[in-house]
């Protein structure tokens, strides 16, 4: 039996093999329009145009592996589903009927079994890439189309959570700012109690404390939930949770808990104990955040403004009481790319989008172009494909085909797999 998704592509982009098409009751049927795939509840495909003998049709067309999966879902109660002028189905067993009591038309297109092998090849392999085996094959310039989509739907994705923290702060850019930056310094393992940190240290206690970095500090740390296990480490420490309760507000909420950090399978210069110092140097160095930030006037300017080493005590320390070599513990290149490309870029998009002065801010695609590419596992599993990223807006698109197609099997949503397949037809497989 076809797989449900499989006969939505062959319905999209009308792949019948210039086969002439019938219903389930013997009449001629002339494809018109598709319709537009509805992403939503209701019918599959909306608007499409259909002609049934010399009668033409416009509505709605619902699409289903097994005819009866029509009731199985309830669409003959639903009266959502009484505009649907066609059922298209990979297996013809019930004639169907709409909440009104219609009957509705039924196509059972044919379906090539060396296609449809194809697409259970994509769909189910257990490999990376399940198309890896077809992508030499692929032309180079259809690729780079591709990978633009990709990088623009990354972006807006991830600009969306930024979007509702412009709303929340609105007009305060700063206070925006002082909320995804802080998201920023927890990635990769620690977003989630960075931002946290920033709920429980809101931006109005941040500034009344922004002005001495040592008092900011104790409030970061003494809210992340560290400082109290720590405060009996040695001077620093134990001066910190000193400040820390003379600071505190009553109204503070608890912190955050201990548990939700985390060291493991992180490399040293990212540990959290690190990442909270060099934030609060951050904010104590670069306020106003917008003007230092948003006002950089080049990549090479955003980079320097990122660049900043955590207090003197973490010299010669990772974690609180626990001495290592000394070492000046400043944001690195590969950090600071990591925030531009994370929280800078999608945070101009952002700003963009809700149309806040965007005409004084940098060229945020610019950024990425001029950023090396990131150099993580999955990057370099494309290069054994014999696919490279040439700058991080590739590497960005690249991590987005694998993490929203890829991984989930929606080769046929993906151009790559969608080229497979319509190859095959043209060759006959």
């Amino acid at each position: 039996m076809a797989h449900e998704g499989f006969i939505q592509f062959i319905w999209k982009h009308q792949l019948f093999g210039g086969k002439t098409l019938y219903t389930s009751s013997g009449q001629k049927l002339e494809l018109l329009f598709p319709g537009e795939q509805n992403a939503h509840g209701g019918p599959d495909f909306l608007n499409a145009r259909i002609r049934i003998g010399q009668l033409i049709w416009a509505g709605n067309v619902e699409i289903h592996s097994c005819a009866s999966d029509w009731y199985r879902h309830q669409h003959h109660l639903d009266p959502a589903y009484n505009n649907v002028i066609l059922h298209v189905t990979g297996d013809f067993d019930t004639d169907v009927y709409n909440s009104l009591g219609r009957r509705i038309q039924t196509l059972v297109p044919e379906l090539p079994l060396q296609l449809y092998q194809r697409y259970e090849i994509l769909r189910r392999s257990d490999s990376w890439l399940p198309c890896g085996e077809y992508l030499r094959s692929l032309c180079i310039k259809d690729l780079k189309c591709w990978l633009h989509k990709l990088h623009v739907e990354r972006i807006a994705q991830r600009s969306l959570n930024m979007q509702e923290i412009l709303h929340e702060t609105a007009p305060d850019l700063d206070a925006a700012l002082y909320r995804v930056l802080a998201h920023g310094f927890g990635i990769p393992l620690n977003t989630t109690p960075f931002d946290l940190l920033a709920k429980k240290v809101p931006f109005k206690s941040f500034m009344e404390y922004r002005h001495n970095l040592s008092d900011l500090e104790a409030i970061l740390y003494g809210q992340s939930g560290m400082l109290s296990p720590a405060r009996t480490k040695g001077p620093y420490p134990a001066a910190l949770w000193g400040r820390f309760l003379e600071l505190k507000d009553p109204s503070m909420v608890s912190p955050v808990p201990a548990h939700l950090w985390r060291f493991l399978r992180l490399r040293p210069p990212s540990f959290p104990t690190l990442r909270i110092s060099q934030f609060a140097s951050l904010l104590h160095q670069r306020y106003p955040l917008a003007e230092s930030i948003l006002g950089s006037a080049s990549l090479g300017e955003l980079e320097q403004t990122l660049r900043v080493s955590a207090s003197e005590y973490w010299t010669n320390h990772y974690l609180f009481g626990k001495a290592s070599p000394p070492c000046t513990k400043k944001t690195g290149q590969q950090f600071v790319s990591i925030l531009i490309i994370n929280v800078i870029v999608p945070f101009l998009t952002a700003l963009t989008d809700l149309k806040s002065c965007a005409n004084n801010h940098p060229p945020s695609v610019e950024f990425l172009k001029n950023l090396r590419a990131e150099n993580n596992q999955i990057i370099k599993n494309w290069t054994i494909f014999g696919i490279s990223a040439d700058n991080a807006m590739e590497s960005q698109a690249l991590l987005q085909l694998y993490h929203a197609y890829c991984r989930q099997r929606r080769c046929l949503e993906c151009h790559i797999g969608t080229e497979i397949v319509r190859n095959a037809i043209r060759k006959g497989k």
